[in-house]
């Protein structure tokens, strides 16, 4: 590892290769170096003097190593409510396996996310030093400072290559005790500190315990916080006994695609899955005779995690314990919005009083941390107003459009939807009714009482049990329009058919003008498929969601939220259970396993790669091919529902077809023509050159097929 040292010197500079400078400042206090300046010899003067060659300075690696569950013992690490990840990082350490690492995407306000209490001599004068980096290529500012006692070091420019930083400190008269601690003041990624020292300046051993992060408390075997791993460093972080270890990936067809050795020289190592490319693995590890295996992705992505992608988001329940780690989770597959009820009955017990529930609270500030935007649901009744059923009387309808203000005022919202599936007698067994009638009062209340909270959040109308059109005409006649922002429904009817949804979205719009003389965005909040045993397996529930998720954005659909993010029962035999894009908690594994429907959303995300839908194009019969980007630089989603089939683009490049577990193959033009074999499962085609045959068409309206709604 290259590790640069960074030196306090007379008059509080510091100095860089390369000639930058950056001012530290410790207790007004500075050392020097105690080497005296140099001088060049003068010049003749006919001469002209070389100027010396600027060296160009050279990107640090991005570091081998893995973000990974685990107490640092010793350590105070800031909770997940606050930041997003104060965790152990396993591989590539400044000093043994492990460094402290920090994520911290949104940072609200100066908080300390690592601290220690170290013993010191009262009075005595002692030398500070720690190793700290950057997830940057090149140096650049941190808004993160060290502070031990009253002294306050502020961290130089960093990189991914470990940087010393060193200071002296004054302990004060009477102290026996000063608290060494990493405060961030603004948001930081993937910030490493590792190698912490406090020794006096007379000698003697580090005051501060734990000081290079190795002694990790965990009972886990596999420790990652995330088992979707970026392509550029596939590493497991494990803790196995020490020695000689082999580990082995099975590939989507059970087939071995990788193997390895390697060599575990502390308790909590990092195995490096050298070979291992994109794809969806069962990968094994074994040392000692004692052995772990867990489902993992590797994604081909650059940065500490996927870039997030607003336009997708998924469904949660926050109040069930099994989503305590619903934000990273999320946050790991590129997922920028979640929707969760706010149920009415848990956060309004005293008329008026508005005291939220510690598992939205805990939550959403969770989710917060991590950058991801709440869709609210105001659900569902409550019983200091009326039977606990859908809001009916006029009292009772103002105070749920004041709690739906509560909310809004409260939390980091990207939206609040209006009740959900009111049209459903599953959800709403009111004295009013599922008419468009009985709901348009509680959509006028919301609006109006949210508007004076914050009057540029969205108000999302409808969330109903499928696509209902004579109820959507009425709620528009009705004046529904002139409250909402958007529009959303869950066409679960789609099922047999995802593309059908493309017909939905066109009958949604058509209603808005023909009934409101306007439209509205118009969000999916949910949609999804179960897994169950005997239903669609996990590769085509996989599918379902790129089918389903592309046909509505290139309909023209503003959101997309797949339901949902966690198996709700670990018995695959169960239909409402299975949904999830991971399965429940595995014994050793510390993190979540993705399923493939999971691995398929963060896929999707880093192959678009924000990228705006484009148009959808006729590149061979019965194919739907929908582009993303320019012609220039573009991603094809593409699959044949009906079966088989050719996909021909005009090329003078090779292309770029990416499949649903991941493998990417190179596809050259024969005779400037790029010939692609289609099928019912979705591939990614990227081309870095425009086919000149791929010829922009209106999507057709297909037949609505009113399957059972999963």
């Amino acid at each position: 590892m290259r590790i640069k040292k960074w030196q306090l010197f007379a008059g509080g500079a510091v100095v860089l290769a390369g000639g930058l400078t950056t001012a530290i400042i410790v207790s007004n206090s500075f050392a020097s170096n105690g080497v005296a300046p140099t001088t060049r010899p003068t010049a003749e003067a006919q001469q002209t003097p070389t100027p010396t060659p600027t060296p160009e300075p050279q990107p640090a690696p991005e570091p081998q190593s893995a973000p990974s569950y685990g107490d640092l013992v010793g350590w105070d690490q800031a909770g997940t409510t606050t930041v997003a990840r104060v965790l152990p990082q396993v591989g590539d350490a400044a000093a043994g396996s492990v460094a402290a690492y920090v994520d911290a995407p949104v940072v609200d306000k100066q908080t300390t996310v690592l601290q220690s209490v170290a013993k010191v001599d009262a009075g005595a004068q002692y030398t500070f030093t720690a190793q700290v980096r950057s997830a940057t290529a090149f140096p650049e500012p941190v808004d993160a400072k060290i502070v031990v006692g009253d002294t306050e070091i502020p961290l130089p420019d960093i990189s991914a290559a470990w940087s010393e930083v060193t200071a002296d400190v004054r302990v004060p008269a009477g102290a026996d005790t000063v608290a060494v601690g990493l405060v961030v003041t603004g948001p930081v990624r993937g910030l490493g500190l590792d190698a912490v020292s406090l020794t006096a300046v007379t000698g003697g051993s580090n005051a501060v315990a734990n000081g290079s992060f190795e002694d990790v408390k965990t009972d886990d075997r596999i420790l990652n916080r995330s088992l979707i791993l970026p392509a550029s460093r596939p590493l497991l972080a494990v803790r196995l006994p020490e020695g000689a270890a082999s580990w082995k990936a099975l590939d989507a067809a059970g087939k071995v695609a990788a193997s390895g050795k390697a060599d575990l020289s502390s308790p909590i190592s990092s195995v490096d899955l050298t070979g291992l490319p994109q794809g969806y693995y069962d990968v094994s590890v074994e040392a000692g005779g004692t052995s772990v295996s867990t489902l993992l992705g590797v994604v081909d992505f650059d940065g500490v995690e996927i870039a997030k992608d607003d336009r997708f988001g998924v469904g949660l329940h926050v109040e069930n314990g099994i989503y305590a780690g619903a934000a990273d989770l999320a946050a790991s597959l590129g997922i920028g919005m979640a929707r969760n009820d706010v149920l009415w009955r848990d956060n309004e017990t005293t008329k008026g009083r508005y005291d939220f529930a510690d598992h939205y609270v805990d939550g959403f500030a969770r989710l917060h941390a991590h950058d991801i935007k709440v869709l609210g649901i105001v659900n569902y009744g409550n019983w200091l107003y009326g039977n606990g059923q859908v809001p009916v009387s006029g009292n009772a309808i103002a105070a749920y459009g004041k709690y739906a203000a509560a909310i809004a005022d409260r939390f980091d919202l990207v939206g609040l939807e209006v009740y959900n599936e009111f049209n459903h007698a599953r959800f709403n067994k009111s004295s009013c009714g599922t008419s468009p009638r009985c709901y348009v009062p509680l959509l006028k209340s919301v609006h109006d009482q949210v508007r004076k909270v914050d009057p540029k959040l969205p108000i999302i109308a409808g969330a109903t049990a499928r696509y209902e059109s004579d109820w959507f005409d009425g709620l528009w006649r009705a004046g529904g329009l002139r409250y909402s922002d958007a529009v959303s429904f869950h066409p679960y009817e789609v099922s047999s058919k995802p593309e059908s949804l493309a017909g939905i979205i066109d009958e949604a719009n058509s209603s808005m003008t023909a009934n409101g003389k306007t439209t509205r965005p118009i969000w999916i909040t949910e949609l999804g498929s179960s897994s169950k045993t005997g239903g669609r397996t996990v590769s085509a529930q996989a599918d379902y969601l790129v089918r389903t998720a592309t046909t509505a954005l290139a309909g023209g659909a503003e959101k997309f939220f797949w339901y949902d993010l966690i198996n709700d029962d670990p018995d695959p035999g169960k239909h409402e259970g299975n949904f999830g894009m991971y399965y429940q908690k595995s014994k050793g594994v510390a993190a979540l396993q993705p399923k493939p429907v999971g691995y398929a959303q963060a896929l999707m995300i880093s192959q678009i790669q924000g990228r705006a839908f484009a148009a959808s194009e006729s590149v061979g019969k019965g194919i739907q091919s929908h582009r993303f980007g320019d012609e220039a630089n573009a991603v094809r989603i593409v699959w044949s529902p009906a079966g088989k089939g050719t996909m021909t683009l005009k090329s003078d490049v090779p292309v770029a077809v990416t499949n649903m577990n991941g493998a990417t193959r190179s596809v050259a033009p024969v005779d400037g023509v790029v010939t692609i074999p289609v099928s019912p499962r979705p591939q990614f085609v990227q081309t870095s050159a425009a086919p000149a045959n791929a010829t922009p068409t209106p999507t057709p309206t297909p037949t609505v097929f009113q399957a059972p709604a999963e």
